[in-house]
C-alpha cells in the first residue's frame, strides 16, 4: 500500500516530488475528480529572491534529508536509501521564504525569512506537522543549537521586537531608529525545551551585536560558544558630504589649496584647526575637457595612521565624525548569552561560517569590496578603474586562540591589470562563496560557490598556514587547487556532507534542485528537481544575476558582487567613467522652474542661483555628467513602476535606446545596463554602438538576449513588507503628523503661492509634489521624474519604501545651506559608513530635512544659526513648520507605504496548547485579509493578505483558504463544508489537531493551501 501511495505522489507531483515536475502516467485508472477554479488574480508573479543560508539538514535517526524550498514556502523531505540515494517522502508547509533548517530533538526548526518566524516541525511520526511557530525579529536568516538553546539571527527591527508580551526580557524594546552607537544585529535565544507560554514563544534574551544585519551562525564543538557573522559588515569606507568638501577639485583654481570645515571641529587625527587638504581628487574634467560636478567623495580609514583618506592618500578626517570599528564576527558565551569577544576586518559581505572540529579554526566565506577605487570603464584617462575587481572572493580564517584574522583570497591567480584577457584563469575562479562544511577529520573544506557552478574542496592546512600565502615556496595556487573542485551546475548555494554514505548533497538555486554527489569520485549521481511554481522567465533569468563564469572574463565578478541576492551591499561606489562624454537628460522635470526662483526673484547674487551655475558640473540642468560621484548601491527589488534606472535616471540613455519621448520604460532602461558587462564586470566583449547596429557577432546577440532575460527576472523582484509599521497598517501618532504634512496643503519647498512671472508653472510643492504616492500606479515616493533638491547633481526622485535599512551612520559636520547638525561633535563608534541620500553622505533623515530648501519662511534663523545655514531661504508660509513635524516626517518615512501590507507573511500556530492571545492574532489576520488594499504590483484592488491555514487535522495533512468575499474557509477537499472563523479555530483546538495561520501574499494563498499545482483538483481530493 505504501508503494502505491508513493507512486501516486510521484505521478501526480502534487508537492513537486520526484525527479521533475512533469506528470507521469499512472499504472492504473484514476477516477475523474471535480474541478474548482482558483480565485481570479490580476497581479504579476512576485519574487523576493531571499538568499539561502542553511538549506539542507539531516535527521540521521530516521535517515531523512530536509531541504528548504524557498520560493514555494515548504520543507521537502527525502529518504536516504542505498549508497546515499534519495527518494521523495513528502513536504511540510512552513512560512514565507524559508532559508535555513536545523534538526534538534527529532524536530525540524525552519527559519522563514519573510514571515519573521521559526516553524517548529514535529518529525517523530507522520504526518509531520508544524506544532509551534516562534515569532522573532525582522528577516531572520540562520539558526543553530547549543546546550539546548536555540539561536536565531535577525535584523534589529520587526514588529514583534516590541511586543508587550516579552518586554520583561533582556534586549527587547525601543526602535532605536534615531539613536546612534546602537548595534543593528540581533540574536534571539530560546530554551528549546521550554519555548514559553507567550505569543510566539518567550526568548531567554535578545543579544545585540554591534553590526548591521547578521546572517551566519555556527557553534563550537564543545557547544560553549556561538559565533555570529554580520552580513553587511562594511569595510571602513565612508563619504565626505558634498557640502562639507572644499570647493572644486585639487587640480583646479578652486580646490588646489586647503579649506576649513564650517564648524572648525577637529576629528581624531584630523588636520589642525579643522582643515581639509583641498578639493576633490583630480581630475575635475573628463577626457573631453568637460567640467564635472562637485560631489561628495569616498574615503577609507587607514588603520596604520588612523586617518580617513581619499584615493590619493590625503587626510580628510575632519570631514568624518565617527569611527567604524568594523566588527564582523562575534563570540557569544552560551551560558551567559553575552558577547564575549569580537573579530574585526574579516570581510565586507559575510556569507557563511564553519568551524574545524579538530583545530577549532573558524572559517568565514565572504567578499571584500573594492569601492575605494574610483571609476568603471577602461581607465585610460585617469589610470583608475574598478573593472573586473569589484569584490574579491575570500575565506577568512580566524584563529580563536590568538584572535588573528587572515583573509585568504581564493582567486589570487587573476591578473587584474589585464582584466579582459583572463579566459584561462576563469576555469579556476570562485565567485559568491556561500555555505561551507569541514569534514570530520578537519582536513577539507567543502565550499558552495554559487557564481561559479562549483563546490570547492580545499585542504584546511592550506587555509590555516601562512606559509601558503607568503609567496615563498609551495603556495595556494588556484590553478592547482581547482583540480579538486567539483562541477555542480545550477548555482550551488548550500551543502551537507554525509561521510557515512560517501555523499555530498548540494542545493542548487538556479534550478531549485537537490544534487547527490559521490565523494569517492566527485561525480554527480542524482539530481532531483524540487517543486517549483516560479514561471519560466524567473528560472531562465536568475543565473545572469550570479553566474560570474558567464558575465565576466575572470570568473569572479557578477551583478551579485554588489547587488547581494539582488539587493544591495550597503556601500557607495564612484562608478563614473572619465573616458566617456557627458550625455543629455530628457526625463520629465515638472519642478524645474522652482530651481530658478532665486535667479528670477532675487538675481544672480542669490545663493541658489549661484549653485545653478555649477549644477551637474557644467551648469546645465539637462547634463548627465560622465563622472557622477559616489552613489549608493541601489536594491534591485521593487523597480517595476518607478521609471528609469540609476540615481539620476541616466539609463534612459543607452544601448537599447534614448527615451526622448518620456515613456519611462523600466525594461529598456534596465537593459541599458548591458554596457556594465564590459565596462564594470570586465566581460571580454566589444559592444556595438547600439542594438540596431548591423553585422553584430553572435556573442553580442547572445548577450542582448541574456540581458533581456535578466531584465524580466529583475523587474519581478519585490521589496518585503515594512517591518516598522504596525501590523494593522496604522501609523504611530508621530508618523501621522509627518504624513499630514507630507500629503498636506502647506508647501515644503518653493513659494507659498505661485507668481505670475512663471505663468501657469507651479512655483512650490508639498513633499508629495516631488515624491509621488499613488498605490494604483505603483508610485511609492517617485513617479520617474527628476528634481533639484539643493544638491550638485540633478537626480531622479527616489522611492521611499526601504529607508529603515539605512539606519546606523551617526556623525555629520555642519554644512552650508543646512541648519546646524546635532551630530557634528565626534560620535564615536558606529556600525555603518553610509547613510541616506544618493551617496549615503547624510547620517540621519532629520539632518536632510534641515536643509535650506525646507526652511520655515516664517521663523527666520534659530539661535546659533545665520544665513550660511540656509535659514533665510524661503519667504512666507512655506517649509517645515516645527521640529515636531520634522521628526514626524522621519517617523513617517520609516513607516512608509509599500506594495505589500505589513501583515504579509505573518504567522501563528493554533492548537489545544496555544497561548490565549494566539486567537487574537488569528482574528487580526482575519480582519486584515478582509481589508481592501490597493497595489498595482498585486493587480489593483485586492486585500491586505490572503489568510490560509495549513497543518494536521485528524492525523491528515490539510489546508484551508479564506475567501475574502464572505470570510469563510474552503478546505482542500471540495466536499467539505465551508467553515466560519470560529469553526476553524475550534477545529484547530481539538485534541491532536494543529493549524498554522499565515497571511500569504495576495494571489499566492490558494496555491499554498489547497491546490498546489493549480490544476483545479484540490490537494486532498487529488492525493
Amino acid at each position: 500500500m505504501k508503494k502505491i501511495i508513493s507512486n501516486v505522489l510521484l505521478a501526480l507531483c502534487v508537492s513537486g516530488c520526484g525527479e521533475s515536475n512533469t506528470k507521469k502516467p499512472l499504472p492504473y485508472p484514476v477516477p475523474v475528480l471535480p474541478v474548482i477554479e482558483a480565485p481570479t488574480y490580476k497581479g504579476e508573479y512576485i519574487n523576493f529572491e531571499s538568499g539561502p543560508v542553511r538549506p539542507i539538514a539531516q535527521l540521521k535517526e530516521q535517515g531523512l534529508l530536509l531541504v528548504t524550498n524557498t520560493s514555494n514556502n515548504r520543507i521537502e523531505v527525502y529518504k536516504q536509501v542505498e549508497n546515499g540515494g534519495l527518494e521523495f517522502e513528502g513536504f511540510i508547509n512552513v512560512g514565507l521564504e524559508p532559508v535555513a533548517v536545523a534538526v534538534y530533538n527529532n524536530k525540524a526548526w525552519v527559519v522563514n525569512h519573510l514571515s519573521d518566524s521559526v516553524s517548529v516541525i514535529n518529525m517523530q511520526s507522520k504526518p509531520w506537522h508544524v506544532e509551534r511557530t516562534l515569532l522573532v525579529g525582522d528577516e531572520p536568516r540562520d539558526i543553530v543549537f547549543a546546550q539546548g538553546k536555540l539561536f536565531v539571527s535577525t535584523a534589529h527591527r520587526g514588529q514583534h521586537r516590541f511586543s508587550q508580551q516579552i518586554t520583561a526580557k533582556e534586549g527587547v524594546g525601543a526602535r532605536d531608529l534615531t539613536q546612534g552607537g546602537v548595534g543593528r544585529a540581533d540574536i534571539w535565544v530560546f530554551d528549546s525545551q521550554n519555548l514559553g507560554n507567550e505569543l510566539g514563544g518567550t526568548p531567554e534574551k535578545i543579544v545585540n551585536l554591534f553590526g548591521d544585519t547578521p546572517r551566519a551562525l555556527t557553534v563550537s564543538k564543545d557547544e560553549q560558544h556561538v559565533y555570529a557573522g554580520i552580513l553587511n559588515s562594511g569595510n571602513q569606507t565612508s563619504t565626505v558630504h558634498e557640502n562639507v568638501m572644499c570647493h572644486g577639485f585639487e587640480d583646479d583654481e578652486y580646490g588646489g589649496y586647503p579649506c576649513q570645515v564650517m564648524d572648525k571641529i577637529i576629528s581624531p587625527n584630523g588636520l589642525e584647526s579643522g582643515y581639509l587638504p583641498g578639493g576633490r581628487t583630480a581630475p575635475g574634467v573628463n577626457a573631453f575637457g568637460e567640467p564635472q560636478p562637485w560631489t561628495s567623495m569616498i574615503v577609507k580609514y587607514n588603520q596604520n595612521n588612523g586617518q580617513w583618506q581619499d584615493s590619493a592618500g590625503r587626510n580628510f578626517s575632519n570631514g568624518v565624525r565617527f569611527n567604524l570599528p568594523d566588527l564582523d564576527v562575534f563570540k557569544i558565551d552560551v551560558d551567559s548569552m553575552a558577547v564575549q569577544d569580537s573579530y574585526a576586518h574579516v570581510g565586507t559581505t559575510l556569507f557563511n561560517m564553519a568551524i574545524n572540529p579538530v583545530n577549532n579554526a573558524l572559517y568565514v566565506s565572504n567578499t571584500e569590496a573594492n569601492n575605494a577605487v574610483r571609476f568603471e570603464g577602461k581607465g585610460e584617462f585617469t589610470g583608475s578603474t574598478v573593472r573586473g575587481k569589484l569584490a574579491q572572493s575570500q575565506i577568512s580564517v580566524i584563529d580563536l586562540s590568538t584572535k588573528s584574522v587572515k583573509p585568504r583570497h581564493l582567486n589570487r591567480h587573476i591578473d587584474y591589470a589585464d582584466i579582459k584577457n583572463q579566459k584561462e584563469a576563469k576555469a579556476h575562479s570562485l565567485s559568491t562563496p556561500l555555505q561551507m562544511q569541514v569534514d570530520s577529520k578537519g582536513k577539507s573544506i567543502y565550499l558552495a560557490a554559487m557564481g561559479s557552478n562549483k563546490v570547492a574542496v580545499i585542504p584546511t592546512h592550506m587555509m590555516d598556514s601562512d606559509s601558503y600565502w607568503d609567496n615563498v615556496g609551495e603556495e595556494f595556487t588556484p590553478s592547482l587547487a581547482s583540480q579538486n573542485y567539483i562541477d555542480v551546475s545550477g548555482g550551488p548555494a548550500g551543502l551537507l556532507l554525509d561521510e557515512s554514505n560517501d555523499a555530498l548533497y548540494v542545493y542548487t538555486r538556479f534550478d531549485n534542485s537537490i544534487v547527490h554527489v559521490g565523494t569517492n569520485n566527485n561525480l554527480e549521481k542524482q539530481r532531483i528537481a524540487l517543486y517549483n511554481s516560479e514561471p519560466e522567465f524567473i528560472v531562465e533569468g536568475r543565473p545572469f544575476m550570479y553566474d560570474a563564469q558567464a558575465t565576466s572574463s575572470n570568473g569572479e565578478s557578477s551583478c551579485a558582487s554588489c547587488h547581494i541576492f539582488s539587493d544591495t551591499d550597503h556601500l557607495s561606489w564612484n562608478l563614473g567613467d572619465p573616458d566617456n562624454k557627458n550625455t543629455r537628460n530628457s526625463l520629465p522635470f515638472p519642478t524645474e522652474n522652482i530651481s530658478e526662483l532665486g535667479c528670477t526673484l532675487v538675481g544672480p547674487q542669490d545663493e541658489s542661483c549661484q549653485l545653478l551655475s555649477i549644477i551637474n558640473g557644467d551648469g546645465d540642468k539637462r547634463t548627465f555628467a560622465s563622472m557622477k560621484g559616489p552613489m549608493m548601491t541601489q536594491t534591485l527589488r521593487g523597480m517595476q513602476n518607478h521609471g528609469h534606472m540609476h540615481w539620476r535616471g541616466d539609463r534612459s540613455v543607452g544601448y537599447f535606446g534614448v527615451d526622448t519621448d518620456n515613456t519611462l520604460s523600466e525594461k529598456v532602461s534596465f537593459k541599458n545596463f548591458i554596457v556594465a558587462f564590459e565596462g564594470l564586470l570586465g566581460l571580454d566583449i566589444e559592444l556595438a554602438s547600439s542594438v540596431s547596429s548591423n553585422n553584430k557577432p553572435d556573442e553580442i546577440i547572445k548577450l542582448e538576449e541574456d540581458v533581456d532575460k535578466l531584465a524580466d527576472f529583475s523587474l519581478a523582484l519585490a521589496l518585503g513588507p515594512n517591518p516598522v509599521r504596525a501590523l494593522d497598517n496604522s501609523l504611530t501618532t508621530s508618523a501621522q503628523t509627518g504624513a499630514r504634512f507630507f500629503h498636506g496643503q502647506r508647501r515644503s519647498d518653493g513659494l507659498a503661492t505661485d507668481v505670475d512671472i512663471n505663468g501657469a508653472s507651479v512655483d512650490g510643492v508639498n513633499c508629495e509634489g516631488c515624491h509621488g504616492v499613488d498605490h494604483a500606479k505603483g508610485f511609492y515616493g517617485t513617479r520617474g521624474e527628476v528634481a533639484h533638491g539643493g544638491e550638485i547633481n540633478i537626480l531622479k526622485v527616489p522611492q521611499l519604501r526601504n529607508l529603515y535599512t539605512r539606519v546606523g551612520m551617526y556623525g555629520l559636520p555642519d554644512r552650508e545651506g543646512f541648519l546646524p547638525s546635532h551630530t557634528k561633535e565626534h560620535q564615536g563608534d558606529q556600525v555603518r559608513g553610509f547613510g541616506f541620500l544618493h551617496d549615503g553622505g547624510t547620517d540621519q533623515l532629520v539632518n536632510f530635512l534641515r536643509g535650506g530648501v525646507f526652511d520655515n519662511g516664517e521663523q527666520g534663523c534659530p539661535h546659533g544659526a545665520d544665513e550660511k545655514n540656509g535659514c533665510v531661504f524661503n519667504q512666507g508660509k512655506v517649509g517645515i513648520p516645527s521640529e515636531e513635524v520634522r521628526e514626524g516626517l522621519v517617523d513617517y518615512l520609516m513607516e512608509f507605504d509599500n506594495d505589500l501590507a505589513p501583515v504579509v507573511g505573518q504567522q501563528i500556530t493554533l492548537s489545544k496548547n496555544s497561548p490565549e492571545d494566539a486567537e487574537a492574532r488569528v482574528n487580526l489576520f482575519y480582519e486584515r485579509a478582509k481589508t481592501p488594499f490597493v497595489s498595482k504590483l498585486l493587480g489593483g484592488i485586492t486585500s491586505e493578505c490572503e489568510l490560509i491555514a495549513t497543518g494536521m487535522i485528524n492525523d491528515k495533512q490539510r489546508g484551508y483558504f479564506m475567501k475574502s468575499s464572505d470570510g469563510v474557509f474552503q478546505s482542500d477537499k471540495q466536499a467539505d463544508p465551508q467553515l466560519s472563523l470560529s469553526e476553524i479555530i475550534e477545529l484547530a483546538k481539538e485534541q491532536n489537531n494543529t493549524l498554522t495561520f499565515t497571511c500569504a501574499v495576495p494571489g499566492k494563498g490558494w496555491r499554498s493551501s489547497v491546490d498546489s499545482n493549480l490544476n483545479g483538483v484540490l490537494n486532498y481530493d487529488e492525493v
